[in-house]
């Protein structure tokens, strides 16, 4: 890697700072994770005479085949527009397709602040155009994840050659479920076992779960976890599951839950993540308050 080093423990003041030039809550859940159990393993930074003036790294989900996700890509504020960020994503992007990397996933926010001109600016606009200029295609996006008006954009870039076959076909609004060509589906006993709020969001939850269990979740299930999440003032519920699991579809819909959305080829080839979303009635959410 021409351009970067690997980050290191002298340099996270440097880099939480050039990441609070952008969004201040990004950058303390950035050192958050930098001085905690995230650590900085996979992090590098771009250094200009001396200085920190960049930084990018990824994680690596379980049970993916060569799958990434970029984490806490930024360009210090004094040096935006001016060609390093391109070529500091272009050297992370060779770096994972040296190591063998299938897919490489990034988040970012719709969210906008109002200028001193009254006119709406998008923080992240640059950002989501470096991206798509560079490859990445939007694959998912959860409106009102961040926050009710803030969305969660997932653009994915495959990085090496090779494909489902399948997975360009136009479903409409078809679920992998109703599918016949779509890869066998496995009977999973899938069971919840915590309700938690997601990190970065106001209001918005999951359901962690497990597939080793002795039977899959009933709709009752589903409801008790939605109770809870309304006992806690929770305005929205996202799940995700690969998408060979049998019988997911079924009890989530009949729970009031609808399909948002897929990344392809997430797990490997063939192997989705298949997206589910529950809002709450803004009607319940004020008669809770």
């Amino acid at each position: 890697m021409n351009l970067l080093r690997p980050m290191q423990t002298a340099d996270i003041d440097a880099v939480v700072d050039l990441i609070d030039g952008h969004d201040e809550d990004d950058a303390e859940d950035a050192r958050a994770g930098f001085t905690g159990s995230d650590g900085i393993d996979d992090y590098f930074v771009l250094e200009i005479d001396g200085r920190v003036i960049g930084v990018t790294g990824f994680r690596t989900p379980p049970a993916c085949e060569q799958t990434h996700w970029l984490s806490w890509t930024y360009v210090h504020e004094e040096y935006v527009n001016k060609g390093h960020g391109r070529r500091m994503l272009g050297d992370m992007l060779q770096h994972l397709k040296d190591l063998g990397g299938r897919k490489v996933f990034v988040k970012v926010s719709d969210y906008a602040e109002i200028d001193e001109s009254g006119d709406r600016v998008e923080t992240y606009a640059a950002a989501l155009h470096l991206y798509k200029s560079m490859g990445f295609a939007v694959e998912l996006t959860h409106k009102d994840y961040y926050d009710a008006g803030e969305a969660m954009i997932v653009l994915g870039l495959r990085l090496q050659d090779g494909g489902a076959g399948f997975k360009d076909a136009d479903f409409g609004d078809a679920t992998f479920s109703d599918l016949g060509s779509a890869p066998l589906l496995q009977a999973r006993p899938v069971q919840f076992n915590a309700v938690f709020e997601i990190a970065e969001t106001d209001g918005a939850f999951s359901f962690g779960w497990s597939d080793e269990g002795k039977k899959m979740f009933s709709v009752e299930d589903v409801e008790l976890g939605l109770q809870e999440v309304k006992k806690r003032d929770g305005r929205a519920v996202f799940l995700s599951f690969p998408s060979d699991y049998k019988d997911i579809d079924e009890r989530l819909f009949a729970a009031g839950f609808r399909n948002s959305g897929v990344l392809d080829d997430y797990f490997e080839d063939g192997i989705h993540e298949q997206h589910y979303t529950y809002n709450f009635p803004q009607e319940l959410l004020l008669g809770h308050e």
